[in-house]
């Protein structure tokens, strides 16, 4: 499962930062571009059970999708691509070829991966006089 090892390595790269934050992390957000094959579902579960165990337990992966981009050098067409929807695929897989002048793109967006934020719920902070505020 790849969706595994990237919530690993996620993980791994997120917990340095985590350990200066005073409060519980509630979420992390990722930027998942659309070109990326992972399922989603399978990375947030992944996320879960690798996390299990950190300064991350309990947090949830919260994904926002980029979409897709592409350039043209020949017409200079910029924007989405098309794409090719087959219910036997269960997912629509972009045509990477402009959609104006059907030459090749250059791809511009849509292969982000890349932890835009972290959620922290700061009444669970620690207090500094070792108070507990129930």
């Amino acid at each position: 499962m790849h969706e595994y090892s990237v919530a690993a390595e996620l993980i791994a790269a997120v917990l340095p930062h985590a350990e200066g934050i005073s409060g519980r992390i509630i979420a992390v957000v990722l930027r998942k571009g659309e070109l990326r094959i992972l399922s989603d579902h399978a990375l947030k579960e992944a996320f879960s059970i690798a996390s299990t165990g950190t300064l991350l337990e309990g947090a949830t992966l919260e994904i926002e999708q980029v979409p897709a981009a592409v350039h043209c050098q020949h017409c200079g067409f910029q924007g989405r691509p098309e794409t090719l929807s087959d219910p036997r695929f269960h997912l629509a897989v972009p045509v990477l070829s402009c959609p104006q002048c059907g030459k090749d793109v250059e791809i511009t967006g849509g292969r982000e991966l890349l932890v835009d934020r972290l959620s922290v719920d700061e009444q669970d902070a620690p207090r500094e006089d070792g108070a507990s505020d129930a």
